[in-house]
């Protein structure tokens, strides 16, 4: 799936480039939950950070086990999650996110290597926030960076919280 270099970005087109471009980011930021608080001059400062991209059908954005520390936010299209469980060969789709959700978050934060694959399942355009993008944030606008780090925490936390439930739940039976 991936092109002569070896990346994900072989296969997505940017959409944009450039401080003309940046409204139009931030238009796309203010569709997503995370941000949904964040005032409009936070976007707009946050849009110097993210770039966008299409993502054709069967992209696959994330590979479990890689080592690429960015995360997604995505703006339109879904995006199926799948883990391969185990010693099977098959991977199980465990999740599909849409619009306004994103993916690949704890990469982002502790550079470890991804949980699950991605694959885009309907076309989509994706917000690309890199752990450099997110350093250099949290460096020049300390205020934002702190805003954004928060937002990311409290969503691992309720993802947590869930997952937990669930477990509880098949423990249970």
């Amino acid at each position: 799936m991936r092109g002569s270099t070896g990346t994900i970005f072989d296969e997505l087109e940017q959409l944009g480039t450039g401080s003309g471009f940046r409204a139009v980011l931030a238009d796309m930021l203010e569709g997503a939950d995370m941000f949904r608080d964040f005032s409009r001059q936070d976007v707009e400062q946050l849009a110097a950070y993210v770039a966008a991209y299409a993502a054709p059908r069967g992209t696959k954005v994330l590979a479990e086990g890689g080592r690429e520390s960015y995360m997604f936010i995505v703006a339109s299209g879904r995006v199926d999650i799948f883990k391969h469980p185990g010693d099977q060969a098959k991977e199980t789709k465990i999740a599909t996110v849409r619009a306004g959700k994103s993916i690949g978050e704890m990469a982002v934060v502790d550079g470890l290597p991804h949980s699950a694959t991605a694959v885009v399942a309907e076309e989509a355009k994706l917000i690309l926030i890199t752990q450099r993008n997110l350093d250099q944030l949290v460096e020049h606008n300390p205020a934002l960076g702190a805003k954004f780090l928060r937002r990311l925490c409290a969503l691992m936390s309720l993802r947590l919280r869930q997952t937990s439930g669930v477990l509880i739940d098949y423990i249970g039976k």
